[in-house]
């Protein structure tokens, strides 16, 4: 009877706009922590409940444990590890996970804690729940189960923001910087660190979106006027961990940019990460986003002296 009832009370948190929806918001658990080693067995009870609970969720997909296990194992990370929201991210982000829930079970004079960390992969924004313990666990992981639910539900949009488009994106930097004709040189020396690079991806997204800013693209091959801007810098992708048929790729690109007088504007990074099923298309789309990043962080940087 207590289980329909918990079953019930977690549906009930659920807005008819997500009981529809046909796709759940993925989740993993990473367990509970405690530094009293009496606690130890309640940790691991608490993180078990949970898990039961929340797979109970009809909006909500867990990762499988063994599943965490192994990507935590490939990251040579622990849970002690994750304590910033980057690093859950970026774990979250390999293992397909909107949000990344862990916490801690802790002994004050009074009472029995229990603490989640709810993560958002997308955002990084970090939520908090607490609920207290007596005797019995089975009634505070409940509580807690309810309240992760209520708090995924109200900050839906935390853990699934609206998606831009690429041609939104493209859209805000025409607001920042036209190129107005004027020519720019890009030069991205790029490597991929799990096989021979075929073509420049990063290099040839800079010189994609600055085409529809309005530059022109320098080709030596052509008129020897000299380049308004230069853009110079490197580019990487390196192959990162599997989940069944989905890959995912790391990549980084460092540029700097400078004026035709050799006064270098600025100099900046971007690491991005992408997922997909073939390797290389996911480095590639790893190093376009990466790319497209930079160039909206600098866009106020080229426009005219």
């Amino acid at each position: 009877m207590k289980i329909i009832i918990t079953l019930l009370a977690i549906f009930t948190l659920i807005p008819a706009s997500l009981k529809a929806d046909a796709q759940p918001l993925t989740v993993a658990i990473l367990g509970f922590e405690t530094s009293d080693v009496r606690l130890q067995p309640a940790a691991v009870e608490v993180s078990e409940r949970l898990g039961v609970l929340l797979g109970h969720n009809p909006s909500l997909r867990l990762v499988e444990r063994t599943e965490i296990d192994k990507i935590l194992s490939e990251q040579t990370i622990g849970l002690s590890g994750l304590t910033d929201a980057e690093s859950a991210a970026r774990v979250g982000q390999l293992l397909g996970a909107k949000a990344m829930i862990m916490g801690r079970v802790i002994s004050t004079s009074d009472n029995t804690l229990l603490v989640a960390k709810v993560m958002s992969t997308e955002t990084s924004r970090v939520f908090g729940e607490t609920a207290t313990a007596g005797k019995s666990l089975a009634e505070p992981t409940q509580e807690l189960a309810d309240k992760i639910s209520a708090l995924i539900e109200k900050n839906h949009t935390a853990f699934v923001p609206k998606v831009v488009t690429r041609a939104e994106r493209v859209a805000a930097l025409r607001k920042l910087v036209e190129g107005g004709g004027r020519t720019v040189s890009v030069r991205i020396t790029e490597q991929d660190l799990g096989r021979p690079v075929i073509d420049p991806a990063a290099q040839t997204e800079f010189e994609k979106v600055l085409m529809e800013l309005g530059f022109k693209i320098f080709d030596p091959r052509g008129v020897a006027s000299m380049p308004s801007l230069r853009i110079v810098g490197e580019a990487f992708s390196q192959p990162g961990a599997r989940r069944g048929q989905l890959l995912s790729a790391r990549a980084r690109v460092e540029i700097r940019v400078e004026s035709m007088n050799g006064s270098v504007l600025v100099v900046d990074s971007e690491t991005a990460t992408a997922v997909d099923t073939a390797e290389a298309v996911a480095g590639k789309t790893a190093l376009q986003e990466a790319s497209l990043s930079l160039l909206e962080r600098i866009a106020p940087k080229l426009r005219p002296e």
